[in-house]
């Protein structure tokens, strides 16, 4: 591991080579945040822009569609036709799932799409959490993330990262103790003083340390002069690999950020939004001036107020008022520039509910938006599928480094893997090879359900395919077990129907309410109840026949009491009991 100063020197060799891109992205946060100022004189400082923040717009709504459906893990059965190779495979999934679910997987997806797109990167650190015993997903902020340059452009997988944050003297003190202010320099316990704390994280271990008694600019954030640096925290790294997972936007050779384009137009459209604004409030407001007559000295007697009724009187001279006309020609270039914007940051009318003057249906306006976003979307979710798969291969290594030897269980509250993950890592986790994939990558969930449903439909994919390519549907093997189930279910309703309706079926009014009142009153399975229901008419009608009789003596009827033709087992009961028999078998 690192000491705490040579932590603190990488991180200033990384600030200084990063400075240009983190300052682009400080641009994009500011106009995402609307922190943007016009530089005008006539305009107050404290004057916000008033043209649409397109960079919002556009990437509120492709990051929504690239989160808007859920990945799935897949772990390939080890050994093919192995029934036990088969329940392993799909416990993995259970696991990963279970797992996802804990870290609230979707709610970190969605930061994350925001991220790949404005600042071209979305880092997350993988570490274990010993409360919980689950590998735990971080999302970081790229803004204060500086990553080891890596060889591959398409390579997450960073060696080192160091990721640095601003904290108060109160938040240490109360954190780890009172004894760091004296070895941070500080004379006096300044709770306001804000220093800067390095986590520093690698395969050797992770580690976290404050510095603070230096030059330091804010500006840049890079230390200067003397310093102090204590480790606050070392957590060795039993994995002995990267914890850091870092996908990038795939550009040329520098990081690129989707809107990076459009800050000049943006700044731009707002200076000249501003200054219509002014020739407006001028030509609403227009500026006088008292002009001399000849040969006399001009002199404002009273001050004209519209406000209150006052007139203005003068003296050796007249008021002239300054017009201002903005000009028919700045609407249009207001308009040109929002068009480049929206060329230039993939940003279709559409996203803010606006509908072209050519689109008459909705199957074009789909068009429209399939054409300008769904490319992108791809690429997004084909770049988290890849980042997914490594940050698995860590959260595996994790759970077997730290808790191989413990059993976990873990609930499922999916729609359809709902249940207990019960499992030994080391058992378990065998290997990690597995993939990641969405259903179809660039598709939202509402055009995905409706492409399956087509599919279908022209009998181009099976349901089993349909099943395994719904993001709703977290296991296809158990939906299918289940909509089997259900139709037993619907068949079985059916059959009760039918002889509730019939005088002379076995059933009588009595068996029938007995029969609601187990599953209404008592929640019994409609099969436990139909069994218990069968079991008491059958009961009934035993009870019914004189004992020594030919009905309660099959095969010892005389000849003309019945016994020339086979008896039939009468329908209701008997048939129901078989078809549970079947059932259970």
């Amino acid at each position: 591991m690192l000491a705490a100063q040579e932590i603190v020197e990488l991180y200033n060799q990384r600030k200084k080579n990063d400075g240009p891109i983190k300052e682009q992205m400080r641009r994009i946060r500011d106009l995402a945040n609307g922190d943007i100022v016009v530089p005008l004189n006539e305009l107050d400082r404290n004057s916000k822009t008033s043209v649409a923040n397109l960079l919002v717009q556009g990437l509120d709504q492709m990051s929504m569609r690239v989160a808007s459906t859920m990945p799935q893990p897949f772990f390939p059965p080890t050994k093919e036709g192995s029934e036990r190779a088969k329940n392993q495979a799909r416990q993995k999934k259970q696991a990963m799932l279970a797992i996802w679910d804990h870290n609230r997987m979707n709610m970190k997806l969605r930061r994350r799409a925001r991220h790949l797109l404005a600042y071209s990167n979305a880092p997350v650190v993988i570490k274990p959490n010993f409360t919980t015993m689950m590998p735990t997903w971080t999302v970081r902020n790229p803004l204060d993330t500086y990553a080891a340059p890596v060889e591959d452009a398409d390579d997450p997988l960073p060696y080192d990262c160091i990721f640095a944050y601003r904290v108060t003297v109160s938040w240490l003190v109360r954190t780890y103790g009172e004894k760091l202010v004296g070895q941070l320099g500080l004379t006096d316990l300044e709770v306001d003083k804000r220093f800067l704390l390095l986590e520093y994280v690698s395969p050797d271990g992770i580690q976290l340390c404050a510095v603070g008694n230096g030059d330091e600019s804010y500006e840049d954030g890079v230390l200067y002069g003397g310093f102090s640096a204590v480790m606050l925290e070392q957590i060795p790294n039993r994995t002995g690999m990267p914890l850091v997972v870092n996908p990038r936007r795939i550009t040329l050779d520098q990081p690129r950020g989707q809107f990076d384009g459009i800050l000049g137009m943006y700044y731009t459209r707002a200076r000249l939004q501003a200054l219509t604004e002014i020739a407006i409030e001028r030509g609403i407001f227009p500026e006088e001036y008292l002009v001399a007559r000849s040969g006399e000295n001009p002199e404002i007697i009273q001050v004209a107020d519209g406000k209150i009724g006052q007139l203005g009187v003068v003296k050796g001279g007249d008021i002239q008022q300054l017009q201002v006309n903005p000009g028919y020609k700045t609407d249009t270039a207001l308009d040109r520039l929002e068009r480049q914007e929206r060329l230039e940051g993939a940003i279709p009318a559409e996203f803010g509910g606006e509908s072209g003057s050519n689109i008459r249906t909705g199957r074009r306006g789909d068009a429209v938006l399939s054409a300008t976003v769904d490319y992108r979307v791809q690429e997004a979710q084909s770049i988290f599928e890849s980042s997914m798969i490594q940050e698995d291969k860590i959260a595996i290594a994790i759970e077997r480094a730290y808790w191989g030897a413990f059993q976990k269980s873990f609930y499922i509250p999916g729609r359809a893997a709902a249940g207990m993950a019960v499992y030994v890592p080391n058992q378990l986790w065998n290997n990690d090879f597995h993939y990641v994939t969405y259903s179809a990558a660039g598709s939202d969930v509402n055009g995905l359900i409706v492409g399956l449903g087509q599919r279908l439909g022209t009998g181009l994919m099976s349901k089993e395919s349909a099943r395994e390519a719904d993001p709703l549907i977290s296991d296809p093997d158990l939906e299918h077990d289940r909509i089997v189930a259900e139709g037993v279910e619907s068949a079985l309703l059916s059959s009760i129907q039918q002889q509730a309706v019939d005088p002379n079926g076995p059933y009588q009014p009595e068996d029938l309410a007995y029969l609601t009142r187990l599953v209404v009153e008592q929640n019994v399975t409609l099969y436990e109840a139909v069994k218990r229901t069968d079991q008491r008419a059958r009961d009934r009608q035993a009870a019914m026949v004189p004992p020594g009789s030919p009905e309660a003596m099959p095969g010892l009827a005389m000849p003309g009491m019945g016994a020339e033709t086979p008896m039939q087992p009468p329908p209701g009961p008997q048939g129901l009991d078989g078809l549970l028999a079947q059932l259970g078998g």
